[in-house]
This record gives C-alpha cells, structure tokens and sequence, in this order.
C-alpha cells in the first residue's frame, strides 16, 4: 500500500462538524429590484472556520438558505454573519494566517499547517492582502468614521511601496483593524473578529461587494472610499 501524503493525512483526521438548518421566517428583499423574496431551497457549503475557544479551524457541513426574487426572479443566497461568500475559507481564517506570516515570526508552511491550506494559498493571500488597498487610505477612512480616537501614521513608510509584500500585508491588516475597530465603536453589529473580516464582511451586507480571494476587485466599495458615505449601514 503506498504512502498517504502527511497533507492528505491531516485534511482525512480533520472531522466536519454539521451545522442545523436554520433561516429566518422571511427572506431579505432582493438585493436587484428590492422586492420581496420567497425561500427556494437550501445550499450546502464547507467553510474553513476559525474556532472560538482555540487557536485552530474546523470544518464546518453548513447548510445555507436559498431565496427567489417574486418580482425579478433574481436568486440568492442568504449567508450567515461570518460566513463570506464564493470563499472556502472564512475571512478571519484568512486574515489570522496572513497575520502570522506578515506580523510574526512563523513561515508561510508553519501558518499553512494551523489553517488547513496548502503554503501556495498562504503566499497567494498574502500578496492579495498587500494589494487591496492603501494603508494611508485606510487609515484616512477610520479617522473619517470615529474621529475621536487617533490612528497610529506609522504604517505609512511601507504604505509608500518600501518594503517586502509582508511589510505591506502588515501595514494593511493593522488599518483595517482599525476600520474594524471604528465600525463597532459606531454600534456596528459584526461577528467578525478581524479587522479584514469585519470590513469586508460589513461592504458585503451594506453595500453587496463581494471580493474574489486574490483576484477581481482590489478597492473598496464606493460607501467606504475617500469621500464617500463611511461607516454609515
């Protein structure tokens, strides 16, 4: 019998934990035309999850709802607070192994091992967190939401391209723990606890963005750009 790979022997170990079926009595208004919506089945998804009480991630069996547009016929489907969509992995399972990469000492295949995923999506996520927005920009945004608080403007050197793409991921994921930090001051309801999953959590249940994992759209949405509409839901 050959040799099962110690990747493959790990992924097989990791048990899936099923989660209830579970929706509101109604569905939300259609995010087209805003009409009312009716429930038309159910999706299962397997998220990476990042757990509560330790350092770890499970595998979650999750059953999502599906809703029809009555008036459109437009379909969707309703994610749970936390659970983000087109992606694997959760946002704050993302964001916590990027961190490790970019903030700490831990290599790209030591992070790789906590979350489940192969070093490759690591090095992927984190050139995708380097090039998603400016730090400055970031920055500028949370003072905009909560200016009573100060931010620290010591991000800004690797802001300005100096650096390695861990200094910028770094720079990156330390303002939007600052947006995410200044959406809750605001008495922003978010299950998020990352400064990444937050922010883009909060763009994709206000404003419906959806940003792919390391590819698409690399800005944030209008409501939160320079001038735009902020921390306002």
């Amino acid at each position: 019998m050959p040799e099962v790979p110690p990747r493959e022997r790990e992924s097989k170990s990791l048990a899936k934990i099923t989660k209830p079926r579970e929706r509101a009595g109604r569905p939300p208004a259609c995010a087209v035309c805003r009409c009312a919506a009716w429930w038309n089945g159910w999706r299962v998804i397997y998220p990476m999850v990042a757990a509560i009480t330790a350092a770890t991630t499970e595998r979650w069996e999750l059953p999502v709802p599906r809703a029809k547009c009555s008036r459109c016929r437009h379909g969707f489907t309703c994610y749970p607070d936390g659970i983000y969509p087109r992606r694997q992995y959760q946002l704050d399972v993302v964001a916590e192994t990027a961190a490790a990469v970019a903030l700490g000492e831990a290599s790209g295949a030591e992070v790789a091992r906590t979350s489940r995923a192969a070093p490759t999506s690591v090095r992927r996520w984190l050139g995708w967190i380097a090039t998603l927005a400016s730090a400055g920009d970031l920055l500028a945004i949370a003072s905009r939401i909560d200016p009573d608080v100060p931010v620290a403007g010591g991000l800004l050197p690797a802001d300005r391209g100096e650096g390695s793409v861990r200094a910028r991921a770094a720079a990156v994921l330390a303002a939007l723990e600052h947006i995410g930090a200044a959406l809750v001051r605001r008495g922003l309801t978010l299950a998020a606890r990352t400064g990444l999953g937050r922010v883009l959590g909060w763009q994709h249940a206000v404003h419906g963005d959806v940003y792919g994992l390391v590819a698409g759209v690399r800005h944030l949405s209008p409501g939160m750009a320079i001038g735009g509409s902020g921390g306002r839901a």
